[in-house]
């Protein structure tokens, strides 16, 4: 039996017909690596969402900030935060102005044993009026601060709005580019079919093994799957978009790329300048530091003798009854506490120390602005180099893929070439879609830096020499 096994062995080898092509040949993968049949049950597809009838909105580079300054939320709220400050001021200034009293109270009670006494007392109708004429700089130096703290706020609401100018305009790049890539992801499918049925052609001719064929369906599905990727990027960007510009989430837009500037930019250090001079968070700080200067003053005042000129009148009664008299008050009244326990030294200490912290971060901010401006100015020249590298690499990348192709209809090459050049072909587009955007996020940080903001600022009532 032993003798006779070899032999068994070599007849059934014998017996198993060779394909006429062995590249032809797929074997099925072994159990352990196959899908199970449950598959398609476990991942259900999540239900179609009908898209609602809404009209497109056109926007361009330039008017979509526009549009956000308008509708964000953001802004509303800004601008309320001036109106409280303002409001504040004139809380405080209403102590220098008129001040009239009308006191009304109810008549005096008998005691219920008759025990009433008829003493003659105010009536229950009193008006006092009084005009505060001196206090000692405290009321006055406090509506200063409150004014300048008002107009720190108005620096602070243009600061943020063009932080939010800034993230549209990043929003809006943001988009084009993920709309970029959804393109060259569908350009890449139509490639890849392409190439698919030149390999099934070449096949069918005999100038191809059946490997090609299954190596040319990979990357179809590849290239599929990375479509449905990019969409979803896409939708993201879109709904990040029309939430910052307060819009519903699922408005279609249509934008229109950005034009390159015209002319060449200002060196950094006109950029550093222009940043210094006009930059909101700046002058917001500044209008802080000048509000503590009054807050100062304001606090050593504290303990200084007021002074009001007084005009009142009230009836006189006898017990409930009128008699027809009047008490009359006028002339000069004055209230000083001449032993405030050092109340008011105190809140000197308190402003100067705020005065000084002012001071440090006005200071600080400015070598910040600085520091954000030459970083801008970097980024853009970078960007600029970047995307010029990024051009040549395409061209590059193109040249590979029209080589490969050649060869792979020549026969000179299997279809393992021509695959990666598509490959990279594909990743040098979007790498120079990507910096094409970036050099105007480059551009929109550096506007962002020097504090351009569109010509859009918050006016307060006061003067700015007050």
């Amino acid at each position: 039996m032993k003798r006779l096994l070899p032999f068994l062995l070599a007849g059934s080898a014998w017996a198993i017909p060779e394909p006429q092509n062995l590249d032809s040949r797929v074997a099925p993968a072994p159990p352990a690596l196959m899908a199970p049949a449950t598959t398609a049950r476990l991942l259900p597809s999540p239900p179609a969402v009908k898209p609602t009838a809404v009209e497109k909105v056109q926007l361009t580079y330039e008017n979509a900030p526009l549009i956000a300054l308008a509708k964000n939320p953001t802004v509303t709220a800004g601008i309320a935060s001036v109106r409280e400050y303002m409001a504040k001021a004139e809380v405080t200034a209403s102590a220098q102005r008129f001040q009239g009293k009308l006191g009304l109270q109810g008549p005096p009670i008998a005691p219920s044993n008759g025990s009433f006494r008829n003493d003659y007392v105010l009536s229950p109708v009193s008006i006092e009026m009084r005009q505060l004429i001196f206090e000692g700089g405290k009321i006055r130096f406090a509506v200063e601060q409150g004014k300048h703290l008002a107009r720190s706020q108005a620096w602070q609401a243009q600061s943020d709005w063009q932080e939010l100018y800034y993230e549209v305009r990043k929003a809006y790049l943001n988009t084009l580019a993920r709309q970029g890539d959804l393109r060259l992801a569908e350009q890449q499918v139509e490639l890849t079919q392409q190439q698919l049925r030149q390999a099934e052609v070449r096949f069918q001719v005999g100038k191809a093994p059946r490997g090609d064929v299954l190596s040319a369906k990979l990357p179809v599905s590849q290239a599929q799957v990375t479509v449905a990727k990019r969409l979803a990027a896409y939708q993201k960007s879109l709904q990040e978009l029309n939430q910052l510009m307060g819009l519903a989430l699922t408005t279609p837009l249509e934008l229109e790329a950005p034009k390159l500037p015209e002319g060449p930019l200002p060196d950094v250090e006109a950029c550093v300048k222009e940043a210094l001079d006009q930059r909101p968070v700046l002058w917001s700080l500044t209008e802080q530091l000048v509000a503590s200067m009054k807050q100062i003053r304001a606090g050593e005042a504290d303990n200084a003798p007021q002074i009001n000129l007084l005009l009142g009148i009230a009836g006189i009664s006898q017990g409930t009854q009128v008699i027809g008299a009047a008490q009359y008050r006028g002339g000069f009244e004055v209230n000083w506490f001449f032993a405030d326990g050092g109340r008011a030294a105190h809140l000197g200490e308190v402003g100067r120390a705020v005065r000084d912290k002012n001071y440090a971060l006005l200071e600080e901010k400015r070598r910040v602005v600085e520091l954000e401006v030459r970083d801008a100015y970097r980024d853009l020249q970078l960007g600029v180099e970047t995307h010029q590298s990024e051009e040549l690499r395409v061209a590059q990348a193109r040249d590979a893929l029209r080589i490969a192709q050649a060869q792979y209809r020549a026969g000179l090459i299997n279809v393992y070439p021509v695959r990666q050049a598509q490959t990279d072909l594909f990743e040098a587009q979007q790498a120079e879609v990507q910096a094409f955007y970036d050099y105007f996020l480059a551009l929109a940080k550096l506007d962002l830096a020097c504090g351009r903001s569109g010509g859009t600022k918050v006016d307060t009532p006061w003067a700015e020499e007050d």
